[in-house]
C-alpha cells in the first residue's frame, strides 16, 4: 500500500467466513460505498473486489459521490440516416440498391422527429441523449436504480457470473476436448442464431483452453469457430434448479394435495378474471370468441388455472380485484400446478380447450422476469402444435360441415399456434415446429374475428400482427434456416439480394399500419393500456434480424472465397449497411424513449425480452466489430468505435430508467450489465 494511507485493517482471524451484517467485522471500502454484502471467505479480498479486480481495503474513507440534477431537456428522437449516407460514385450495385430499399424513414419515424432537419442528425442525437445529462444520470446512479438496488445486482452478478468457472463441477477434466453430452452434472443449450444471446457476439468473448468463457455457475463454450459460430450455454444443477423453480413442469405438490381450484379462486372471481382475460389478453391472441367466454364453472380447471395465472398482473384495473388481492392473491405456482398436472391428464385425448390451455401458458411470461424458460416453453410448444395436428387444426375447416362459430375457432386457434412457433422459435433460436406446407392457416383477416361491432378496429393489432408473423416467418426461412446459411454467411452479394424484398415488405407493412397503432396517443385519450408499442418492438426486432443477416458475411474474412475477396464494392456495402444498423439502433432507443404508461399497462408477450435483447446485441456488435476496424482501417474506424462505446452506454441507460416500469426489459439489461459487471476488457480483451 501507498505511503501515507493508513494501515488496512480487518478483524478477521483467518479461521471462517466473515458473518453477515456483522459490525464487528465490518465490509471493505467498495462494498460499503456499494451498500452490498462483503462476502470473505478466509481472508480478504471479499469476493466482489476479487472480481472486479480491486484492492481490497478497509481505510474508513468512503467518498460518495455527489449528485448532480437532471437538467430537463426536449428529447426528439433522430431519423433513421438521410442521403448523406449512400454511395454518390454513381455505382449501381447490389449494396446500393439495397440501400434505396431502406432508404425512405417509416412514418413512426417520422412522426417522433418532426421538427428535425435531415441534416442536422448527429446534432438531435446530441439533442435527444445529451452527454451531460447521461453523465448526471451516471453520478445519480442510486436515484435510478435505488439505493438497495445495488445490493441486489451485485448478489445476482455473484451468483451467476463470479468468474469461478465450472471447476468445481469439473475438477479433474480429461485431455482433449471437453465433453458436451456425457457429463452428469451440466446441462447444456444451444445458442440460436436468433435468440438472446448473438453467436457473432460471443465469438468475440476471450475463451479459455477449453475453448469456455467461465462464470460461477455458467459458462459459454464454442463448440464451432467458423463462419456459422456455434456456442451453447452450461449451467450448473443449481442454477437450473432455480430456473426451473418458478415455471417448473412438475407440480410443486403430490397429486392428492393439490388443492380443487374453486377453493382458491371463488367463480365469481374468476368471472372478473376471465373477463380482464378477455380485456388485455384476447384482444391480441383471439383464443375465445368474445361472445363465448369460458364459464368458471364449466369449463375445465386446467383452462380456467391457465387463465387466473395469466391475468394476475392486471387485476389492478378492476374495481374489486385491486382490493380483493392485496394481501393474498392466488398462488401462481399452485395455479401452474393445477394447470399442469390437468393438462398433463389431457395429453392422452386432445381437446379444443386444452389446446387452448396450453396456448395461454406459453404466452404466460416467466414469473422470474430476468429467466427466458426457454426450455420449459420450447418442450411445451412441440406438445402443443402435436395437440394442434391431432385436433386437426392445421387444415383449412372454410369448407367443412360444421357451424360457422367453429370454423371461425378452428381458423383462429389454428393461426395462433402458428404464430407462437414462429416468435418462440425467434426468441429462443431454434428451427420453427412449423411448415408453411404443411399448415394452412398463416394469416387471419377480420371476416376470422366475430365483433359485435363491424367498424370496430378493437382487433387491428391482431390483424396487423398476423401480418408481421408472415413476414417473420419469411425472414427465418430465407436467412436463417440451416441450409441457406451455409452460402449466405459467406456471400454478401446473395445477402443483400435475399434480404432486399424482405426489408421492402417490411417497410410497406410499417407505413401502411393503422393510426390506431401509432405510439403518439391520440389528443385527449384516456386508455388505460395501449398495445401499439409491443407491435413496433417486434417489428424493429424483425428489421434488426435482417440487418444481423446483413451483417454476417462481412464477419467472415478468414472464410471468403477467392472471388469474394473484399473490394471496393465490398468495402462500400459494409459501410452502408453498419450506417443502416447503427441508424436502426438509434431509431430502436427513440422507440423505447418513448414509451408510455398506457403502454407498461398492455399485456407483453414472452418473445419480446428477446426483442428487447436483440436491440442492445446489435449495439454490442457494431461496437466490437468497430473496434476490430480501428487498427486495419485508421483514425475513422477509431472514431466509430468510441462513438458507438457511447451509444452502448447511453442505451444501458434509456434500458435502466423504463426497466423500473416494464419488468421483461430487465431480462436484457441483465445481458449487457454483465459484461460491464465482469469488465470490458476481461469479457473482450480490449478496453
Amino acid at each position: 500500500m501507498d505511503n501515507g494511507t493508513p494501515p488496512r485493517r480487518y478483524p478477521y482471524s483467518g479461521t471462517g467466513p466473515r458473518r453477515y451484517m456483522s459490525k464487528a467485522q465490518r465490509a471493505c471500502d467498495l462494498c460499503r460505498s456499494r451498500k452490498s454484502a462483503c462476502q470473505i471467505d478466509t481472508a480478504p479480498p471479499c469476493r466482489l473486489c476479487r472480481v472486479h479486480g480491486q484492492h481490497c481495503e478497509f481505510t474508513d474513507r468512503i467518498v460518495r459521490k455527489k449528485r448532480r440534477p437532471l437538467r430537463a431537456t426536449p428529447g426528439p428522437s433522430p431519423s433513421a440516416f438521410n442521403d448523406g449516407n449512400a454511395s454518390n460514385d454513381g455505382r449501381t450495385n447490389e449494396s446500393s440498391e439495397f440501400a434505396s430499399s431502406v432508404q425512405p424513414m417509416d412514418s413512426i419515424a417520422m412522426h417522433m422527429t418532426e421538427g428535425a432537419m435531415h441534416g442536422d442528425a448527429p446534432r438531435v442525437v446530441e439533442q435527444l441523449y445529451d452527454l451531460s445529462v447521461v453523465q448526471g444520470l451516471e453520478d445519480s446512479h442510486a436515484s435510478v436504480l435505488g439505493s438497495g438496488d445495488h445490493g441486489i445486482m451485485d448478489e445476482l452478478m455473484l451468483s451467476i457470473y463470479e468468474g469461478q468457472g465450472l471447476s468445481l463441477i469439473e475438477p479433474n477434466p480429461a485431455p482433449g476436448p471437453p465433453s458436451l453430452d456425457n457429463h452428469p452434472s451440466l446441462s447444456s443449450q444451444l445458442c440460436g442464431l436468433t435468440g438472446d444471446m448473438d453467436p457473432y457476439v460471443l465469438r468475440h468473448y476471450r475463451f479459455d483452453a477449453r475453448a469456455e468463457f467461465p462464470f460461477s455457475k455458467l459458462a459459454i463454450r464454442s463448440v464451432q469457430n467458423t463462419e456459422i459460430p456455434v456456442q451453447f450455454l452450461l449451467s450448473k444443477p443449481e442454477l437450473s434448479n432455480e430456473s426451473k423453480a418458478p415455471s417448473s413442469l412438475e407440480t410443486p405438490f403430490a397429486k392428492d394435495a393439490l388443492p380443487e381450484l374453486s377453493q382458491i379462486v371463488a367463480p365469481e372471481i374468476g368471472e372478473r378474471l376471465i373477463q380482464l382475460f378477455s380485456r388485455f389478453v384476447n384482444r391480441q391472441f383471439p383464443i375465445f370468441p368474445e361472445d363465448r367466454l369460458p364459464e368458471p364453472r364449466a369449463a375445465p380447471a386446467h383452462l380456467l388455472a391457465a387463465i387466473y395465472l395469466i391475468t394476475q398482473p392486471f387485476t389492478t384495473f378492476d374495481d374489486y380485484l385491486c382490493i380483493e388481492f392485496v394481501y393474498s392473491p392466488p398462488s401462481p405456482q399452485v395455479l401452474l400446478g393445477i394447470a399442469w398436472s390437468e393438462l398433463s391428464n389431457a395429453l392422452s385425448q386432445p381437446t379444443i380447450q386444452s389446446l387452448q390451455a396450453a396456448l395461454i401458458l406459453l404466452l404466460h411470461p416467466p414469473l422470474n422476469p430476468l429467466l427466458l424458460d426457454s426450455s420449459m416453453k420450447w418442450t411445451l410448444l412441440g406438445m402443443t402444435v402435436s395437440m394442434a395436428q391431432t385436433l386437426g387444426l392445421h387444415l383449412d375447416p372454410a369448407m367443412w360441415n360444421l357451424p360457422s362459430n367453429e370454423v371461425h375457432t378452428r381458423r383462429r386457434l389454428s393461426w395462433v399456434v402458428f404464430a407462437l412457433d414462429k416468435w418462440l422459435a425467434f426468441s429462443f433460436g431454434r428451427p420453427s415446429h412449423v411448415s408453411r406446407n404443411n399448415w394452412l392457416i398463416t394469416e387471419l383477416d377480420s371476416s376470422d374475428i366475430e365483433s359485435g361491432d363491424p367498424t370496430s378496429d378493437a382487433h387491428a393489432y391482431t390483424i396487423e400482427f398476423s401480418k408481421l408473423t408472415t413476414i417473420l416467418d419469411n425472414v427465418l426461412e430465407s436467412l436463417y434456416s440451416i441450409r441457406s446459411l451455409s452460402t449466405l454467411c459467406k456471400d454478401f452479394r446473395l445477402t443483400i439480394s435475399s434480404a432486399r424484398p424482405l426489408m421492402q415488405n417490411l417497410t410497406e407493412w410499417h407505413t401502411g399500419l393503422p393510426l390506431s397503432l401509432a405510439m403518439a396517443p391520440a389528443p385527449g385519450c384516456k386508455q388505460t393500456s395501449d398495445d401499439s408499442a409491443s407491435l413496433h418492438i417486434a417489428y424493429q426486432a424483425v428489421k434488426i434480424l435482417i440487418l444481423r443477416a446483413l451483417l454476417r458475411p462481412f464477419s467472415n474474412m478468414d472464410h471468403l472465397s477467392s472471388e469474394l475477396e473484399p473490394n471496393e464494392e465490398w468495402h462500400a456495402a459494409r459501410s452502408q449497411i453498419r450506417q443502416t444498423a447503427s441508424a436502426e439502433a438509434d431509431m430502436a432507443l427513440s422507440l423505447i424513449s418513448n414509451l408510455q404508461p398506457a403502454h407498461y399497462q398492455a399485456f407483453w408477450a414472452p418473445w419480446l425480452k428477446t426483442s428487447f435483447a436483440c436491440i442492445m446485441n446489435l449495439l454490442f456488435l457494431l461496437t466490437v466489430t468497430a473496434h476490430q476496424l480501428c487498427g486495419s482501417e485508421g483514425t475513422d474506424s477509431g472514431e466509430e468505435y468510441r462513438r458507438l462505446r457511447q451509444t452502448l452506454d447511453r442505451a444501458r441507460m434509456v434500458f435502466r430508467l423504463h426497466a423500473k416500469s416494464l419488468d421483461i426489459i430487465r431480462f436484457a439489461l441483465l445481458r449487457i450489465d454483465a459484461v460491464f459487471w465482469i469488465g470490458w476488457e476481461r469479457v473482450l480483451g480490449f478496453p
